[in-house]
């Protein structure tokens, strides 16, 4: 896999989650900074950009790390709603209700009655796109 020209620095969750993998496989401090020399081309988790993230995270996975981010977000899955659409969608959502939606009840039942998508789960690339210009709008009348 070729590597990015342009370097882009790791944000405070994505080292936050290098954490709780290292925790969650039982890794020593060596163990762990042999993983991100290795697979990530750094000593430290605070110097790693994001290519090195993919490849460490990649690496954790192999080890047996199961993250609640495939669940939160339904992973990545071909002609459906990306995770950052998902996680956008729900965010819009929050900004617009006031509170936050467990379970997306009440995002789901809006999802039908004006897109036709029974879940937020089922929503596909396109829906996804017509959604948030949607719930933007929404945002964006409600402030004025």
């Amino acid at each position: 896999m070729a590597r990015p020209k342009t370097i882009i620095p790791i944000s405070n969750k994505q080292i936050a989650l290098l954490h709780v993998a290292k925790r969650e496989l039982g890794l020593t401090e060596e163990d762990d900074r042999a993983i991100l020399a290795r697979y990530g081309g750094c000593e430290s988790a605070s110097d790693l950009e994001a290519f090195g993230f993919q490849n460490v995270m990649k690496y954790m996975t192999a080890l047996g790390f199961r993250s609640n981010w495939t669940k939160r977000t339904f992973g990545a899955r071909p002609a459906m709603a990306t995770p950052a659409q998902v996680d956008l969608i729900r965010r819009l959502w929050r900004q617009f209700s006031g509170k936050d939606d467990a379970g997306d009840m009440e995002l789901n039942k809006w999802l039908n009655r004006f897109h036709k998508v029974s879940a937020l789960r089922f929503v596909n690339d396109r829906k996804a796109a017509k959604a948030i210009s949607a719930l933007k709008a929404m945002v964006a009348r409600q402030v004025k």
